[in-house]
């Protein structure tokens, strides 16, 4: 089950990528800010493809909220940098839950699948973290299913 509004936000500490740099995404990191977690299936499909290109075309939107966007999947870092590539360039980070494996997921409630029956891949999830640390907002999409980026600013157009 996934975490509810007011929950604490597992911390979390991943290898990630934002185009050809490789380093690391910690969520006990970004204090202050207010954190979108886009918890995606797999890169190279096509909703994820849209999904992420969308965040992407909005994230000026994302950063004068004072927000911080990180796309999490099982994927390598090295597909997320071929992937980031495909897409022209991405400029969040982009980390990978691979090792242990989908443990982030896990710790999120969107691992192991509840939405959908594809094994070995996370629920498509968005979570909205507080500058508190806390659950904001969450919501658990179908797999088929893109995310708006335009509901997820107007839940942070309403956070203090």
């Amino acid at each position: 089950m996934a975490l509810k509004i007011g929950d604490l936000a597992p911390d979390f500490k991943l290898g990630s990528s934002v185009g050809e740099s490789q380093s690391e995404f910690q969520l006990s990191a970004q204090k202050g800010k207010n954190v979108v977690i886009l918890f995606y299936p797999l890169d190279f499909t096509p909703v994820c493809q849209s999904e992420l290109a969308a965040f992407q075309g909005e994230v000026g939107q994302f950063e004068k909220e004072g927000a911080q966007v990180v796309a999490i999947s099982t994927d390598t870092v090295f597909t997320h940098k071929a992937f980031q590539k495909e897409l022209g360039g991405i400029t969040y980070p982009i980390a990978s839950d691979r090792w242990p494996y989908a443990k982030t997921a896990e710790a999120y409630g969107v691992f192991p699948p509840a939405k959908h029956g594809i094994p070995f891949v996370n629920d498509r999830a968005i979570f909205v973290v507080d500058k508190k640390g806390r659950i904001a907002w969450s919501r658990v999409y179908e797999i088929g299913t893109m995310p708006e980026p335009a509901e997820v600013l107007e839940v942070l157009r309403k956070l203090p």
